[in-house]
């Protein structure tokens, strides 16, 4: 099950109606199918964490997606354009091992409206969200996907401008929530890994840097390489199972 968290209806209502999502009684505004769900959170980090929190603690959720509006610094980023979040704040990574049709963006998180600064993305819920989201799914799992607003100019967009912003992009924000598998769908072959740790004597770090791999070649749906070479000492063997996992363009 997949999960999209916005700060305000008119930020998703195009998708609760190309997903036919019903409402359901909860604490929030909450829309969802059997594979969908969308949650409401209102404005701030606070309202976006709690939200969060109660979507992934009630809900078999295995992605998590923050999608609405933020801000752009003039000249730098236009109006219109959409980016998937690189950064957030000073300090915290999304882990962004699925290939995508967008622009990457730092963001950063405000308790305030931002009005001014040398800032390339302002919102006010991607850090409370993100956060939130870190204590229960992996980083890989874990999507901000933004669309210039403004340039720091404090409005309230009405619907059809925020059609204007949403258009172009309709398409591609679809394929990004389909392309994610659902819970049936094993991000890694846990048997797949284990034998090659066994095999080739892997370490835990080791281990933990070919399962990012694996996720990453089942994400993009590659096919995962047949290894098979005669054991030498760890490092050799870690080094060689990655030239397996070289992707070539």
């Amino acid at each position: 099950m997949k999960l999209i968290v916005s700060a305000f209806y008119k930020e998703v209502s195009f998708l609760i109606k190309h997903y036919n999502l019903k409402k359901e009684n909860a604490p929030f505004e909450l829309f969802k199918n059997d594979e969908l769900i969308v949650i409401i959170s209102g404005t701030t980090k606070i309202n976006s964490a709690i939200a969060t929190t109660y979507a992934l603690t009630k809900y078999p959720v295995k992605f998590a997606i923050n999608f609405g509006l933020a801000g752009g610094k003039i000249h730098k980023r236009d109006v219109g354009d959409i980016f998937l979040i690189n950064k957030i704040d000073r300090c915290l990574y999304p882990d962004i091992l699925i290939k995508h049709p967008f622009q990457e963006s730092a963001i950063t998180c405000s308790e305030h409206v931002v009005t001014s600064g040398e800032f390339d993305l302002v919102d006010m819920e991607s850090e409370g969200f993100f956060k939130s989201a870190t204590k229960f799914l992996p980083l890989e799992n874990i999507f901000l996907i933004k669309v210039v607003s403004d340039n720091f100019v404090c409005f309230l967009p009405d619907d059809k401008f925020l059609n204007i912003l949403f258009e172009p992009h309709i398409e591609n924000i679809v394929s990004f929530i389909d392309s994610l598998q659902n819970e049936e769908k094993k991000l890694f072959d846990e048997n797949y890994l284990n034998n090659l740790v066994k095999k080739y004597n892997l370490s835990f770090s080791q281990k933990e840097i070919l399962k990012n791999r694996i996720i990453y070649y089942n994400l993009n749906n590659f096919k995962l390489p047949n290894i098979n070479f005669e054991p030498k000492n760890r490092k050799y063997n870690f080094n060689k199972i990655l030239e397996y996992f070289e992707i070539k363009e």
